[in-house]
């Protein structure tokens, strides 16, 4: 059982190694070849968990519980695999599609008749896409920035409250005046931390947007 299990612990770390070759590959045809490659290899690892499976049984009942373990933990890593591989191949398909639909705008060859009517709906479509873009990025940066907004806000509350507590706990124990004030100090600055991280994010903000603007 030992050697079956070592056998199918290297093929799993060998599709994780095809994983990376699947990222790296410059076509479609090279990434069908190594997806296929994969594919078999977690075959044969599927067919080796279930025959560990019924090994794990025969097992002496000391040691059953520790080797299940590692069957099932082979089982999840090659699930993981499969739906790694499929996200991989997907992603990579539409990359490859995207470029070739941006090849062909760009070696498009038009009628003489509509040849500058084309020309200049593209340009305006074109135009028309960036500002689109551009305004779904600025509106996330500005949803980003009130959700940083929300979440310091968040913290401004909670460490106000932290400050009551540790205020109320300090003379409930009997802490003295000075333990006290240095506790408070250094609440306060905390507060300072969070204003100054308020300021910057806006300003920070601010600028992007003149920039932005131009």
């Amino acid at each position: 059982m030992e050697r079956l299990y070592q056998e199918t612990s290297s093929l799993l770390q060998q599709a994780h190694f095809s994983m990376g070759k699947l990222e790296r590959a410059k076509d479609e045809r090279e990434a069908h070849q190594i997806s296929q490659a994969i594919t078999e290899q977690l075959r044969v690892i599927d067919q080796n968990c279930d025959q560990l499976i019924i090994l794990v049984n025969k097992e002496a009942p000391a040691r059953r519980h520790i080797v299940r373990i590692k069957v099932d933990q082979l089982k999840t890593d090659s699930q993981n695999v499969h739906y790694a591989i499929s996200a991989i191949f997907t992603r990579l398909s539409v990359k490859w599609r995207a470029a070739s639909e941006r090849e062909e705008l760009l070696h498009q060859r038009f009628r003489p008749n509509e040849s500058t009517t084309l020309s200049m709906e593209d340009h305006e479509l074109q135009m028309n896409d960036r500002l689109s873009s551009s305004n779904r990025q600025v509106d996330d940066l500005i949803g980003q920035g009130v959700a940083v907004l929300e979440s310091l806000r968040s913290q401004h509350m909670n460490l106000r409250g932290v400050r009551r507590k540790i205020l109320d706990v300090g003379a409930a124990l009997g802490l003295s005046n000075t333990t006290l004030q240095m506790i408070d100090r250094r609440v306060r600055e905390d507060w300072l931390v969070f204003l100054v991280g308020c300021i910057v994010c806006l300003i920070f903000m601010y600028a992007f947007y003149r920039f932005w603007k131009g």
